[in-house]
């Protein structure tokens, strides 16, 4: 069962590498005050799209075990709810006041932390292309 733990955990870590990686600073150039708008748009855009595949794919997934099924999800939200909060903090609004900030702020991080909480279950789900609005 531990064995099963590493090697699924490093799976996962494998699955949200790029999308993680879309969130950190490095060849965003000048400083969050100034950084590159076409830079900061292309970030979103491909974050966008990484989550949305992993969310299509990874809700398709059927992790029977719940408590094993939990410790995914609070080992995935760990990694991108802060890190996908801390790039929002330090760049979203440069992009927010701007015309189609909708086209590439897709989410809030509470978006994100509820959408991960369907992973896992067996069901493929898709996100559409509009904000989750918060019941």
């Amino acid at each position: 069962r531990g064995q099963v733990r590493q090697y699924a955990t490093s799976y996962l870590r494998a699955c949200w590498m790029k999308a993680l990686y879309c969130l950190k600073d490095e060849g965003i150039g000048g400083s969050s005050n100034n950084a590159s708008k076409v830079t900061l748009k292309e970030r979103f855009k491909t974050f966008n799209a990484c989550f949305e595949e992993i969310y299509r794919i990874q809700t398709g997934w059927k992790v029977p075990d719940p408590q094993l099924r939990e410790e995914f999800r609070i080992s995935i939200s760990e990694k991108v709810i802060p890190a996908y909060r801390s790039f929002m903090g330090r760049f979203g609004s440069q992009l927010e006041s701007g015309r189609n900030s909708g086209k590439y702020i897709k989410y809030t991080p509470e978006d994100l932390e509820n959408y991960l909480l369907d992973l896992f279950e067996g069901s493929p789900l898709i996100l559409h292309h509009m904000r989750r609005k918060n019941s």
